[in-house]
């Protein structure tokens, strides 16, 4: 069973003591699984509903047109993925979504077009990028006070260019499968602190704890909430990433996927604080720089 936590709506008004009850109320969740659905976010149901009307409408664009938007190294990888695009990191096949990526940039790779271009179709979705941004920002800091750290702890690490993203991925009912994978996503865990995300039709599952995959349901009015490898990285195993994969879907699927992330180059691993000599570290450092381009390049090519 998903758990289900209320906020104290949106993450820009939050008191020291909301922020306290947030940590309190996701703890248990987010160690235990990972995952939880989160109520009361404050973010208005008819801007995520212009976020999807411009998914929708760019998705019905023609392909020359799309192409034009493609993710490239090049791009910081920002923009269209077409679908055959993302190889799966599981099987000989792609996945089979179409994406687009708007969000952060940094000045330590090449930008051959201003980001500007990137985002100018998606008004509505920067605005809501922000807004998630601020929960994003406030969970982080929820999630350090379940580690009894200073909810501060995290923040010094998005300080210069956090690359956060917002995904708006397009799963269309007659989009080709493999035919080994029952999956149109294959499983994974994000290279992320954590996702937020909504879907307008259900399809994504999550694997809990004891190995079972769950259905995500639709719930109007809530976000879905789970954490990537960089938390499972920080705290030393104490609060766990989900699993987690798209099934074939029989009607066309749009998801909006928010990926809050740090700087470019912060090198994680589990906290000193968080370790000791009889619970050594259980995770090797990971650099978010060269080695999270590293798997762009692995999965897209180019």
């Amino acid at each position: 069973m998903i758990p289900h936590v209320q906020l104290p709506g949106h993450a820009g008004g939050w008191s020291s003591n909301d922020l306290a009850a947030v940590a309190a109320d996701i703890g248990g969740p987010i160690r235990r699984e990972g995952f939880v659905f989160v109520h009361g976010h404050g973010i208005a149901p008819d801007l995520i509903g212009d976020v999807y009307e411009e998914t929708r409408r760019f998705y019905r664009l023609p392909g020359e047109v799309k192409s034009r938007y493609d993710a490239t190294g090049q791009s910081q990888f920002l923009g269209y993925r077409g679908l055959g695009r993302e190889r799966s990191r599981i099987h000989g096949g792609t996945e089979a979504c179409e994406q687009y990526r708007i969000g952060g940039i940094t000045s330590s790779l090449p930008l051959g077009t201003s980001a500007d271009f990137y985002h100018a179709p998606f008004p509505a979705s920067l605005e809501l990028f922000n807004h998630l941004r601020r929960l994003g920002d406030a969970i982080l800091a929820a999630c350090a006070l379940d580690l009894g750290l200073a909810d501060n702890t995290f923040a010094r690490h998005l300080a210069e260019g956090p690359l956060h993203r917002l995904g708006l991925n397009y799963y269309g009912a007659s989009h080709l499968h493999p035919a080994d994978a029952g999956y149109a996503m294959s499983p994974h865990i994000d290279l992320s602190l954590l996702t937020i995300l909504d879907q307008d039709e259900p399809g994504l599952e999550v694997r809990d704890r004891d190995g079972q995959w769950l259905e995500v349901p639709t719930v109007p009015g809530a976000l879905f909430l789970f954490l990537g490898d960089y938390l499972q990285r920080w705290s030393n195993g104490q609060q766990r990433a989900a699993p987690h994969r798209v099934r074939r879907v029989s009607r066309d699927r749009m998801s909006i996927q928010y990926k809050h992330r740090p700087d470019f180059g912060v090198v994680i691993s589990p906290l000193d604080a968080l370790t000791s000599p009889a619970h050594g570290p259980l995770y090797p450092a990971l650099n978010t720089g060269p080695d999270y381009v590293a798997v762009l390049r692995s999965i897209l090519g180019r």
